[in-house]
């Protein structure tokens, strides 16, 4: 299997990645709250791996899954994965976001750090024009 996206769209209108993270959506399953890691992807199917799973299925490979499920309610995409190229944008940005004080921060306070982080961004790229 390669590693390169399938060009089958989710219900979320991404493609399927390797690193994605998907919460299986079957009645049974939601209720177990699982959720598998995409970890290869072919023309037709992704590998999955378990990650989360409330009766201890967790760690364990799926059978291959048919893309085109991925862009039914089966599936719903839970976590994207980053492009390389903006990996260290994003690692700065959630720096920013979980060094925000307290045990459960408001959403404006995650803004605010982003925003941060976003004008900091602005003022180097302006610097590096200078």
């Amino acid at each position: 299997m390669s590693t390169s996206p399938s060009p089958v769209s989710s219900n979320a209108g991404s493609l399927v990645r390797v690193g994605q993270l998907w919460q299986d959506m079957a009645p049974d399953m939601v209720a177990r709250e699982r959720i598998l890691r995409v970890t290869d992807v072919n023309e037709t199917h992704a590998e999955c791996v378990v990650e989360r799973d409330k009766q201890g299925t967790a760690g364990r490979k799926t059978r291959p899954l048919a893309l085109k499920r991925f862009a039914t309610s089966a599936f719903k995409l839970i976590e994207d994965v980053v492009d390389d190229a903006d990996q260290a944008l994003y690692a700065r940005f959630l720096a920013a976001m979980t060094a925000v004080p307290g045990t459960s921060p408001s959403p404006m306070e995650y803004a605010t750090a982003a925003l941060r982080v976003h004008h900091e961004v602005l003022a180097e790229a302006a610097k590096a024009q200078d």
